[in-house]
């Protein structure tokens, strides 16, 4: 922001320390921000009045008990303007209430004038742009009036990644359980050519009309819709409009059996057609077709020229095949009669050299007189006249001419019966969870839709005929093949046509539709089915049996959850490559031995060893030699007879023999003890074992791998492990690298986890917030992928929010470097020699008069540690390992020291030069799993206990009582 910007930018302060107020004046005056006015409470409110501010800096915490965010909640209400918070608390009560008055800022105290200048530039900012996305928003809310208002956004996996209130209520369903779902089930399209459609629209980027449809919504009522499918930057929006509620006379029947007050069939029918339309606006329907039905193939070429041609509003979408549906809302009749004059000129002049000539029928309907079913029959009825008259011209209805047969109300009643029963069956495909569940309802559906009185689904096995499913008019249980009284032709039929290319078939009552190659659906009517109703029949069959595919992917296709198979998650080169490893060792039996710091996922190397061997159905066993006691861990391992020591009350096969054939994984083996380890190394070579207390070999069939975080090459040169063994059992190596040099597969590994957990507690937590990001980006993971899972859980565990912040993991995101790879014992050698340096400095400077060093030490960490942080106390605190409101009060004693205690002994001169990396501290407090400050008071007690101090003196040195040390002393969390 330029600074002529910031001198037309007023700022009101609201402080209640008269001395931060006027340096925060001082401070934006110099910067170039106009402050018309300082208060000191709510007398805010009043002067906020007579300014005008264009931002507010506010204090959350005033004297008097006045609440600094019901303040600003009162000034937003009078006047639009950015609020941007100061304080001294940033714990998470404080914080959620402050996000709930919406600022645009929150700068904890104190706070440097760079922070403050960033902190408003960006508050006014964003402001601005919220204001013009308002702006914007109202525009295109008035816009979405004349198209719909209910939006469905879509990404580019085809799954809604949001939706609008509106579109909640037309869909009947809530926003968080459409959320991550496919649209196309979402809206029970599956198998639709209006699924194709709008598949197409997305793949095209290009604005598209939808012509009225039905969808059955998730509250199981179908409806009729239009709308509009257009393009977004990662992915699509479909902007919906309800025309009208339509439901099943069938279901209507059904639910009237439990609700007298359901009307009855003969009531409904008299209400058939008869939705109004809920906009109250005139309405022209259109129908275009070429004269010739051959000249079909030119529809989409035409679809695109009227998209051209119509506004907006204008809904053109292909209709019956062969013809185009325009609706145009907000039209009336001479508009209508125009713009299709138009229409037809413009198509007959662009098609004249292909000799291709257009018809138009016109229909018309005014204000509170919308029927969507008879606007179309009526525009039919236009296109036919225009076609039988020669074509070419525009036609429309006319009521005096048009006189349908009696017959037309009930062929009308049928045509919209099979539309709706259509839809009630692909709705069934969708939400049915199996092959069984879905065919019988498909029975049920079509025994009382056309009066049947059987229908069955049958199928071919081993050269018979055997019924999945079925229903039998007047019978409750269905028990199969007995019921359906096949005859002898009927069955023969049915296997010709499972074995040939014919799809339908039928004689007399009996009709038969081919599903796929293993099925077919039976019906047996109770009279005789219409053509039309036949080729409705065809097209059913044909929708549900592309819905069918769904249920007939094998089992095997279908992926396991990843967590409760414990597979590894990665893409990080380095896993790729061991990964091609595995896949090359797995099929042998050699031995191999796994090198990894804690955490990294060396039980699921071994695993996926033994997973992709020819091992993998035979007994995978894991044995952590850091868990048995040194004098079992032979039994343990080779078993042991009845009475061969103390305890043995029977026989034990041990753990290589139970996993004979398969894989046995010794976990931690540095931990073996030399007398174990000759026994394994006889076992390796010779695949021989003798219980313990026998003298008798057995051969033993099982494939070792071997685990470890300990350097063993450092172990056999200390005599700590056999090199005979390190060597049999290093015939393969795999090193896992530690999470910290794999960092592109962080964020994938705790959007993976956050996954689990999520569903395991029930949150709807979306993901993280991109700070909760960067921090686990930066941190140095010590403890690896269990960490990462450990810490992911947390979160998932605290976060009430739609995401998981710094706070929820306990980690914040630093500028500062971070330290990694640093040899622990190198850290550890630093901070006992810096220790050791300063105790010596105390004792040759201060003689008997001791100074309070661990008093001083913790003085200077948390300084350092606020240092580090921007003064930000619960970054400081994380930094530290100890709670925030632990570290507020030690730095209010701090602050408190100078003015209201004499002072103490000062520190020496060389202190400053004795010094030790911060950061060296923070990662061994880390690598030990312990805070910082416990960290220093553990090492410097040790010091003091090794230089055989009197506890008294040692007291002194530490800043505490004799009794406090005493206790630290005996305590043994401080044994590392």
């Amino acid at each position: 922001m330029s600074r002529d910007d910031k001198k037309r930018t007023k700022i009101l302060i609201i402080e209640d320390e008269a001395l931060v107020a006027r340096e925060l004046k001082s401070r934006l005056t110099r910067m170039g921000y106009d402050v018309v006015g300082v208060a000191y409470g709510s007398d805010g409110i009043k002067l906020a009045r007579e300014t005008r501010p264009e931002l507010l800096l506010c204090d959350i915490q005033l004297k008097r008990g006045v609440d600094g965010i019901e303040v600003a909640r009162r000034i937003q209400a009078e006047r639009d303007m950015p609020v941007v918070f100061l304080t001294a608390y940033s714990d998470e009560e404080t914080v959620s209430r402050a996000k709930a008055a919406s600022p645009f800022g929150y700068i904890i105290k104190p706070v440097e004038s760079r922070e403050l200048e960033i902190a408003i530039d960006l508050a006014l900012y964003k402001f601005s742009i919220e204001k013009e996305l308002r702006e914007t928003q109202q525009l295109l809310q008035t816009a979405l009036t004349c198209i719909g208002s209910a939006l469905v956004f879509v990404d580019q996996e085809g799954r809604i990644g949001n939706l609008n209130k509106e579109a909640e209520e037309l869909l009947d369903i809530c926003r968080d359980d459409a959320v991550n779902n496919a649209w196309v089930e979402v809206l029970s399209l599956i198998g639709s050519s209006i699924q194709t459609k709008i598949e197409a629209a997305f793949a095209s980027n290009e604005v598209t009309k939808l012509a009225p449809f039905i969808i059955n919504t998730c509250g199981d009522r179908a409806k009729l819709i239009d709308g509009i499918v257009g393009p977004m930057e990662d992915g699509g929006v479909l902007i919906l409009r309800g025309l009208t509620e339509i439901s099943d006379p069938i279901e209507m029947l059904d639910r009237r059996l439990v609700d007298r007050s359901v009307p009855t069939t003969d009531e409904f029918i008299d209400d058939i057609g008869v939705g109004r339309l809920p906009s109250e606006s005139s309405m022209v329907q259109l129908l275009v077709a070429p004269k010739n039905r051959a000249d079909v193939t030119q529809v989409e070429e035409v679809s695109q020229l009227l998209n051209q041609l119509l506004r907006s509003t204008d809904l053109v979408s292909v209709y019956a095949s062969s013809q185009l549906s325009v609706s145009m809302p907000y039209t009336s009749l001479r508009e209508g009669e125009f713009i299709a004059d138009s229409i037809l000129k413009r198509l007959n002049a662009h098609f004249s050299d292909a000799k291709i000539e257009f018809s138009i029928g016109l229909s018309y309907s005014s204000p509170g007189d919308q029927q969507p079913f008879e606007l179309f029959r009526r525009a039919n009825w236009a296109l036919q006249v225009a076609q039988d008259s020669g074509g070419g011209r525009v036609i429309v209805w006319n009521e005096a001419v048009d006189k349908p047969p009696p017959s037309t109300v009930s062929e009308k009643q049928r045509e919209y019966h099979n539309l709706v029963l259509l839809w009630n069956v692909l709705n069934v495909v969708a939400k049915a969870s199996g092959f069984e569940e879905v065919s019988e309802k498909l029975c049920n559906h079509l025994l009382k839709s056309f009066s049947l009185e059987k229908a069955a689904v049958l199928a071919g096995r081993d050269e018979a005929i055997v019924c999945l499913s079925g229903a039998v008019r007047g019978l409750t249980n269905f028990a199969g093949m007995a019921d359906l009284s096949f005859s002898r032709s009927h069955l023969f039929k049915v296997q010709e046509m499972l074995t040939s290319e014919v799809e339908y078939w039928h004689m007399e009552a009996v009709h038969l539709l081919k599903l796929s190659a293993e099925k077919v659906l039976f019906i047996e009517t109770k009279q005789e089915l219409s053509a039309s109703d036949v080729e409705f029949l065809k097209t059913l069959v044909t929708y549900f049996a592309a819905g069918l595919t769904r249920f007939e992917l094998s089992t095997a296709d279908t992926p396991n959850s990843e967590f409760e198979n414990g597979s590894l998650i990665y893409k990080a080169p380095s896993m790729v490559a061991i990964f091609e490893s595995i896949q090359l060792v797995a099929p042998t039996d050699a031995t191999v031995l796994i090198v990894g710091e804690s955490g990294t996922g060396k039980e699921l190397f071994a695993r996926s060893i033994h997973d992709n061997s020819p091992r993998k159905d035979k007994p995978f066993i894991i044995v952590d030699c850091s868990t048995v006691v040194g004098s079992l861990i032979e039994s343990e391992l080779f078993g042991h007879i009845k009475g061969a020591f103390t305890g043995a009350d029977k026989n034990f096969t041990g753990r290589l023999m139970e996993a004979d054939g398969g894989t046995i994984l010794l976990d931690e083996i540095g931990e073996m003890p030399l007398e174990v380890q000759v026994k394994l190394l006889r076992f390796v070579q010779d695949r021989e074992i003798a219980p313990v207390g026998s003298s008798r070999y057995e051969t033993v069939d099982t494939r070792i791998i071997a685990s470890t975080n300990r350097d063993l090459k450092a172990l056999v040169e200390t005599g700590m492990f056999r090199e005979d063994l390190y060597y049999r059992l290093n015939v393969f190596s795999i090193e896992p690298p530690p999470l910290r040099d794999r960092r592109e597969d962080i964020m994938l590994i705790a959007d993976h986890y956050l996954a689990v957990f999520r569903k395991r507690y029930n949150k709807r937590i979306l993901g993280f917030t991109p700070d909760a990001e960067q921090a686990l980006l930066q941190y140095a993971w010590p403890g690896n992928v269990r960490e990462l899972i450990n810490i992911t859980n947390r979160g998932a565990i605290l976060c009430k929010d739609s995401q998981i912040n710094t706070i929820h993991l306990g980690l914040f995101p630093t500028g500062e470097k971070q330290i990694h790879g640093r040899r622990s014992s190198d850290s550890k050698n630093s901070i006992e020699s810096w220790i050791k340096k300063l105790v010596d400095l105390c004792l040759t400077t201060f003689g008997s008069k001791l100074p309070p060093l661990g008093q001083w030490l913790e003085e200077d960490l948390i300084e350092k540690s606020l240092s580090l942080n921007s003064e930000i106390l619960i970054r400081a605190a994380q930094t530290l390992g100890i709670p925030e409101s632990t570290l507020r009060r030690k730095v209010a004693r701090l602050r408190s020291l100078s003015g209201d205690k004499p002072p103490g002994p000062r520190r020496p001169s060389q202190w400053e030069a004795v010094a030790v990396d911060m950061e060296d501290v923070i990662e061994l407090s880390r690598q030990r799993g312990l805070s910082v400050l416990d960290l220093i008071t553990q090492t410097l007690i040790k010091e003091l206990e090794a230089g055989k101090l009197n506890k008294k003196d040692a007291a002194s040195l530490m800043g505490i009582s004799l009794p406090t040390y005493r206790r630290l002393v005996a305590d043994s969390l401080l044994v590392s």
